[in-house]
């Protein structure tokens, strides 16, 4: 009897064993073909060229067959297609690892890292390639040209100088801003005549300018940048309205793992009239920029100023900035920006204060081989904290911009640009004396450009 149930125990635990492996054996073909209809559906969407589809359907397989070689390989693809450089890095090194005889990996491994500026691993994996004796010589050509093209970066990489210069002819129907009345008619009824200096002055002008940038690289995601630039700009007829701009600007830049990046800058911005100082704008500047795929992306940016004028010292004022933008790029480029200022004057003059609120559109299209056109439409409204003293009335006003600009880069190192800008403003106040604040103005604009 004790035989009987010792054999009994004996098939009942080889049943069970034959049972646990024929689930484990069902289970697991069953996870081998969800594995392989994965990967071919992975598969479709790349041979579509359907990249974004593909790199987000990658990463929701990420967690079940990273590790996976095949996986990895096109996981990788994917996410290079889709300008993510970063995620294929993580897959190509996985690549790599599992197999280092995978020579499109490593290219591709390669090629991700000129593409987050690791100049240095990338060096490394083109002069890999090129030393294996297994590579083929297409694959082998491929990566001379890359390791060449990287080793010309590297050689400018640590400091980096660029310069321009501009000679620029424009026409300006309003240079002073000024008014179309010849009179204006107080609350009582008095009439009082305009200076010529309050009247809309036009003239032709005529300016040089030169830019100067000197970037310094120190290391693949960080980088440092310096600014300098002077306008002198003459008018014709009017020579009190000639004046002198300069900027000089620092900049910090920073890279993140993401592909997002953010930056802080101070600029100074001396204006000079007739030779003497007018005043000097003193800033700091700030931004995030946050690419969405390889198409779109998303920012915002702002600044804090301190203006201060050397001729009228109650204008002096602080100046907080915020500003948004959202960008298409396809083969037009579509910019959408908000922006919001405040200025608040230093010395309590609360009819100086204002917020103002802004929103632009700007279209960049190219034309034909070498001409490229832009074009931007601007509305911005402007409220004040307090009422103009002298006519007792609030100066909100609202101003529309409207310009376009063409450009053609046909020549070597030279760049011709044509410019209209056209500018109207007006003054909400019904005060008749308050519309010697409105105004429109025009001005159209050649300039030749050349860098050095």
């Amino acid at each position: 009897m004790v035989v009987i149930m010792d054999e009994s125990k004996l098939m009942i635990n080889r049943v069970t064993k034959i049972a646990l492996v024929a689930f484990v054996a069902l289970f697991t073909t069953q996870i081998f073909a969800n594995n392989i209809s994965s990967i071919n559906q992975l598969q479709r969407y790349l041979l579509s060229k359907q990249f974004i589809q593909a790199y987000e359907y990658s990463e929701s397989l990420t967690d079940e067959l990273a590790g996976e070689l095949e996986f990895d390989f096109l996981a990788g693809v994917a996410a290079f297609s889709a300008g993510k450089y970063q995620k294929a890095i993580f897959a190509f090194e996985r690549v790599v690892i599992m197999n280092p005889a995978s020579l499109d990996g490593r290219y591709y491994l390669a090629l991700s890292y000129l593409k987050v500026d690791n100049l240095h691993a990338a060096k490394l994996e083109f002069e890999r390639l090129i030393a294996n004796s297994s590579s083929v010589p297409a694959l082998k050509s491929k990566a001379e040209i890359q390791l060449n093209r990287t080793n010309k970066i590297l050689a400018n990489r640590n400091a980096s100088w660029s310069h321009e210069i501009g000679l620029k002819m424009g026409s300006d129907s309003n240079v002073n801003s000024g008014s179309s009345q010849d009179e204006i008619i107080l609350a009582d009824g008095t009439l009082i005549p305009l200076f010529d200096s309050s009247k809309v002055l036009a003239d032709n002008t005529f300016s040089a300018q030169y830019r100067g940038k000197y970037s310094y690289a120190m290391n693949q995601f960080q980088k440092l940048s310096a600014n300098f630039s002077v306008n002198e700009e003459r008018y014709f007829e009017h020579s009190e309205y000639n004046r002198q701009l300069l900027s000089l600007s620092l900049r910090y830049e920073h890279q993140l793992l993401n592909e997002a990046s953010w930056y802080v800058g101070l600029t100074t911005s001396p204006m000079e009239f007739l030779g003497e100082r007018y005043r000097t704008q003193n800033a700091l500047s700030f931004g995030w920029r946050q690419p969405i795929n390889k198409t779109n992306s998303f920012g915002f940016n702002g600044s804090l100023s301190d203006i201060n004028y050397f001729v009228y010292e109650q204008l002096d004022l602080e100046r907080y900035q915020m500003g948004a933008f959202y960008r298409i790029q396809t083969q037009y480029q579509h910019t959408f920006l908000l922006s919001w200022y405040q200025d608040e004057n230093n010395q309590g003059l609360t009819y100086n204060n204002r917020n103002a609120t802004g929103a632009s559109y700007i279209l960049s299209y190219p034309i034909a081989n070498h001409f490229f056109a832009s074009g931007m439409l601007r509305y911005e409204e402007q409220n004040y904290q307090a009422p103009n003293p002298v006519f007792n009335a609030y100066s909100d006003s609202s101003l529309a911009i409207l310009s376009t600009e063409l450009v053609y880069s046909g020549f070597d190192k030279q760049r011709l640009h044509l410019k209209l800008n056209f500018q109207d403003k007006k003054i909400e106040s019904e005060l008749a004396a308050m519309k010697i604040y409105e105004y429109d103005r025009l001005e159209i604009s050649f300039t030749w450009k050349y860098t050095l």
